[in-house]
């Protein structure tokens, strides 16, 4: 018998089956085995439920079975019967070519032999030997013609016959394929409701996005893209996509001491504060700050998620990528045309957005589109209902931004103390025929150390920036004219005191 599918919950590297349906028991103690599991059914994963019976035994049996052959091989058959005549008709042609070509080589060699003892005796007749010659060269080159013909076809005939007997023994040979049942032994009469659940591997999903920005309004759309190559068709089936990982175990690991000891600082140590530059890169939710791998592991904020995608959908399984429709939600933008200098001339458009939909979006890739079509590709991070998105649309035609960078090193011999002032100079170009207003971003230096500070000198910038953030980027807000350039400046110093080392 067979029990359909009605639910499948795919994880982060493998899928749960649910098959659901009734049985008719006749009475005492019914084996009954469930044909079309997968042969990669994990046995440890079987949940059998039976309502309206007793259940005595559940279990996953694997066996070989003869697969039904592919055709009728009658015509094969039929095929090898009237080559093996052809191959005897061939045969007996090249048989009569033989025996009629070494009576030809006999009367060629009596032939000789009468003209020799002809010649002993003083009768020659040249005239009539050259014609019995040639007459019987002409029926030599003729029927060795005719032989190699005949030899060739009895050979075509053979080769045909070869491959038509394999491919009839292929036909009619025995094929066995490897099958998963599930035999029950239930105990009762009437009808009985099954539900079995099993684990399967092969079966994998990930998250994907598709952001459109037209005008000032962002619509989103969220698909799941699902991959199963478990060798069980899911047809019209109810699709749930969880974010659990089965495989890490729910056992904590093992904590072990961790010793830390004091000791006094040296007068080395005393006297010398050892510092360094690194670059850090700014992570947050929503918003990222450069690109991860396409198609990352389920990044789900350490609380596993359910998704549910709506209708009964069908996932063949031929370990292809399958997109279906999770959620869409439309939200208001607030765009600006952003320039990181130090990094680019060109300037992008970035439109900032909550999420606005009542689910989480997971970490995946986000494909970017505008009124003029598709315009690139980018990560999203983790992100939950109502935090902001930040995207950026490509970049703006027609703005470019220069930057020039000067630094002056100066110290203080009575103090120790060195300071380095830099000096940032921007060249903005506007060619567009239409306003634009701009944001050029500046990072500075962030001290951790009260020994090293660094301030914005606001007096010697034009126009003067806004606050620093806490990680130290600069906004400089400039409106640009029609086919206008402008020269904007930025200016910040770092101060270390005399004992730091490393800057």
């Amino acid at each position: 018998m067979n029990l359909p599918l009605t639910k499948v919950v795919v994880m982060e590297d493998r899928a749960q089956v649910e098959r659901a349906g009734t049985l008719a028991l006749a009475g005492g103690v019914t084996t009954i085995e469930l044909a079309g599991l997968p042969v990669v059914a994990v046995d440890r994963s079987l949940k059998v439920e039976v309502t309206g019976a007793t259940l005595h035994e559940a279990r996953l049996v694997r066996r070989w079975k003869e697969k039904p052959k592919g055709g009728d091989p009658s015509a094969l058959r039929q095929r090898v019967e009237a080559l093996v005549d052809q191959q005897y008709e061939h045969d007996t042609d090249v048989y009569r070519l033989q025996t009629r070509l070494e009576t030809l080589a006999t009367t060629r060699r009596e032939l000789l032999q009468s003209i020799a003892e002809r010649a002993g005796y003083g009768e020659a007749d040249v005239e009539a030997w050259q014609r019995q010659l040639d007459a019987v060269g002409t029926e030599q080159r003729a029927q060795e013609a005719a032989m190699r013909e005949a030899q060739g076809r009895l050979e075509a005939t053979r080769r045909e016959l070869g491959a038509t007997r394999q491919a009839l023994a292929l036909s009619e040979a025995r094929e066995e394929a490897l099958e998963c049942a599930l035999a029950l032994s239930l105990e009762g009469s009437g009808q009985a409701t099954v539900r079995v659940s099993y684990l399967v591997p092969c079966a994998v999903w990930r998250p994907a996005y598709r952001a459109t920005l037209a005008k000032d309004t962002v619509t989103l759309e969220a698909e799941a893209i699902v991959w199963q190559r478990t060798g069980e068709p899911w047809t019209d089936v109810a699709l749930q996509l969880s974010t659990a990982r089965p495989t890490l175990g729910t056992t904590p690991p093992h904590l072990v001491a961790d010793w830390l000891h004091l000791r006094p600082k040296s007068s080395a140590e005393k006297r010398a504060v050892d510092v360094s530059v690194r670059e850090e890169v700014i992570q947050s939710a929503g918003e990222r700050s450069q690109a991860a791998p396409e198609f990352p592991g389920l990044d789900d904020g350490g609380e596993a998620r359910l998704l549910s995608v709506a209708g009964r959908v069908t996932v063949p399984s031929d370990g292809q990528p399958h997109r279906l429709p999770l959620f869409r939600f439309e939200a208001k933008a607030d765009l600006e045309l952003v320039c990181p200098a130090e990094l680019t001339p060109l300037a992008f458009t970035v439109a900032r957005f909550p999420n606005t939909s009542e689910t989480v979006m997971l970490a995946g890739p986000i494909d970017l589109v505008r009124e003029s079509g598709f315009v690139g590709r980018s990560q999203v991070a983790f992100t939950a209902p109502g935090e902001t998105l930040k995207l950026s649309f490509g970049s703006a035609d027609g703005v470019r931004v220069t930057r020039v960078l000067d630094e002056k090193p100066d110290e203080n011999r009575l103090t120790g103390r060195r300071t380095t002032k830099k000096r940032v100079t921007l060249h903005v170009s506007n060619a567009s025929a239409e306003a634009r207003q701009l944001v050029i971003e500046e990072r500075v230096l962030v001290s951790e150390v009260k020994e090293v500070e660094v301030q914005v000198l606001t007096k010697e910038c034009d126009p003067a920036p806004g606050p620093l953030s806490r990680d130290g980027l600069a906004r400089l807000n400039v409106a640009l004219s029609p086919n206008a350039t402008k020269t904007l400046k930025f200016t910040w110093e770092v101060s270390a005191a005399g004992k730091v080392a490393g800057l």
